[in-house]
């Protein structure tokens, strides 16, 4: 989950398809990134065993980059899972209960402490360059526990670099754009 056009706030996203480079094509495993929380939740996970979600989450209270891993009753609201306008997520995954939809029994939820969400840059900070690669880490070790990949897995090769990371930007974008856009436009600049 995470917005990659809101500076440190597409660190789930980013980590995201770090792992699909290294995992996706070898291993029978659904990668699905979104911006979207509440409602949209029950249909991304409907029909799935087990989940891991990677998204950004700020506390204020652990250093920038530190890695909760959280299982869904331990989620306090935050901006990403609960809005005015939508339902938070552990709303939404009660309602799944309600409605008989088919969702994980299990999901873990890796949230990584992010300093800026608000600036409108398709940059993370270069601080969090770590944190993707020891989330990348921890969930190859979570999935390898859970046999989901083979206890031999070499997870050497997950190291992210700069060069890499502009790559895992560039992803998203249209053939014909060669460079990310960096605004450096605060959102709160702009609130009435």
């Amino acid at each position: 989950m995470g917005n990659t056009l809101l500076s440190d706030d597409g660190i789930g996203i980013i980590a995201k398809r770090s792992l699909e480079t290294r995992l996706g094509n070898d291993f029978d495993l659904d990668f699905i990134e979104t911006s979207w929380g509440g409602f949209r939740i029950i249909d991304l996970l409907s029909g799935y065993d087990y989940a891991i979600i990677v998204d950004s989450i700020k506390t204020n209270s652990k250093p920038l980059g530190y890695i909760h891993h959280l299982q869904p009753t331990d989620l306090l609201p935050t901006l990403r899972l609960t809005s005015y306008h939508d339902i938070n997520f552990i709303t939404a995954l009660k309602l799944a209960d309600e409605l008989h939809a088919k969702m994980p029994s299990v999901i873990d939820i890796f949230a990584i402490e992010i300093q800026d969400n608000i600036t409108i840059c398709e940059n993370l900070n270069h601080l969090l360059l770590d944190s993707i690669t020891n989330v990348s880490e921890k969930i190859i070790n979570l999935l390898k526990s859970k046999k989901v990949l083979p206890e031999n897995f070499d997870n050497s090769n997950i190291t992210i670099t700069s060069y890499e990371l502009k790559n895992l930007y560039d992803e998203e974008l249209n053939s014909d754009y060669t460079n990310t856009t960096n605004y450096n436009i605060k959102l709160e600049e702009y609130q009435v």
